[in-house]
């Protein structure tokens, strides 16, 4: 007991060490450190006392709110700071090979262009350092390090990277849906609601004719597909959807106005109203 405790001392002050390089004026300091610290808590995360390793339970790391806040920072600086349009890199064969737990992520395989040139090798290599970046923040979910909603900060960036991080986006998709579906369907919610949220700050109503609006409800037609199969497995999380998001639409201003801020956000809803069963749309 008395080593347990000696090296859950020596982890937590490392892991407080590579929080603090989390903001280091170094870019390559940032993300090495994240790295380090996603795996730090991916190996001594929830799952490390399991299969008869109980005498272990007291090394877990669990991070607090002020960690969780920081790394999903850091995705925001590091991974979805740049979009790159698929005429921006040359054609390359990119498949990241996630498999949801039970056996480990192989990580990246990009395979160079026909005619590589010093700028596309030096822009690949950007590319396949963000999607480490990103495939390792999603293992913390996958393996229940982080909550399931700490995903709605990758989930809403769906369609507007999909060139980039579809695949890994989507492999976390499928892997959440089979842990929780409810819990999955309120963080698919929450993805638009934040959406809906940071464009009307940005613009004020109405945004019905934004292009960030039209955006926001592509992306929910494409959450939508996610409920095409198993109808009647998804029906308690698609119609726990559906009530969530008619209170945020209902919700009332903070100050005296005309209508509530978030009506619009039923025409967003409207993208998911297809897959409700007959019964339901009563």
């Amino acid at each position: 007991q008395e080593q347990l405790q000696n090296l859950k001392t020596r982890a937590t002050s490392f892991c407080s060490l590579c929080q603090s390089c989390l903001s280091d004026v170094d870019a390559g300091v940032r993300e090495k450190a994240f790295t380090v610290l996603s795996d730090l808590l991916l190996v001594l995360g929830p799952q490390l006392p399991a299969h008869g390793r109980g005498a272990l339970a007291p090394l877990v790391l669990v991070p607090d709110a002020g960690l969780q806040s920081q790394l999903a920072a850091f995705l925001m600086d590091h991974v979805f700071n740049h979009a790159c349009s698929p005429q921006e890199l040359p054609p390359t064969g990119m498949s990241l090979l996630p498999q949801c737990p039970g056996s480990p992520w192989d990580v990246l395989s990009l395979s160079p262009p026909p005619f590589p040139t010093e700028d596309s090798e030096s822009r690949i290599e950007e590319l396949h350092q963000r999607r480490v970046l990103l495939a390792g923040f999603c293992k913390l979910i996958i393996y229940n390090v982080l909550e399931l909603s700490a995903a709605s900060d990758v989930f809403k960036h769906y369609a507007k990277f999909y060139s980039d991080y579809g695949d890994i986006i989507k492999e976390t998709l499928d892997c959440t849906r089979q842990m929780d579906r409810e819990a999955w369907a309120r963080t698919l919610l929450l993805s638009l609601q934040q959406l809906m949220t940071e464009l009307l700050l940005q613009q004020g109503p109405p945004i019905q004719a934004c292009e960030a609006f039209l955006e926001i409800r592509d992306l929910a037609r494409r959450f939508s597909l996610l409920f095409s199969l198993h109808q009647l497995r998804n029906r308690p999380a698609l119609l726990s959807l559906h009530r969530e998001g008619i209170r945020f639409a209902f919700q009332e201003p903070p100050g005296p106005g005309p209508e509530p801020l978030n009506l619009p956000f039923l025409e967003v809803l409207s993208e998911f109203s297809p897959r409700l069963l007959r019964p339901d749309k009563g």
